[in-house]
């Protein structure tokens, strides 16, 4: 059997439940549970080309381009 033992007091930094969060690429303001009262991010999940897919296929296709440019080059 397990025992639970209680945090130490005094150690932990105060938890913001509701941080206010910013993106410097597309200035969307969200909430989220942080340390800090207040952040900016880079890029966040409405901007990331992870998240939208619209750069990752620019640059599938730049890609194909360039192979096949390499290949005419060595024939």
């Amino acid at each position: 059997m397990y025992r639970i033992s209680s945090m130490k007091a005094g150690i932990h930094p105060e938890m913001h439940v509701k941080a206010k969060v910013t993106c410097s690429t597309c200035n969307a303001v969200f909430e989220i549970p942080s340390t800090l009262e207040e952040a900016s991010v880079e890029r966040c999940r409405l901007c990331h080309p992870v998240y939208t897919g619209k750069k990752q296929e620019e640059a599938k296709g730049g890609r194909v381009e360039r192979f096949k440019k390499r290949m005419a080059a060595k024939e």
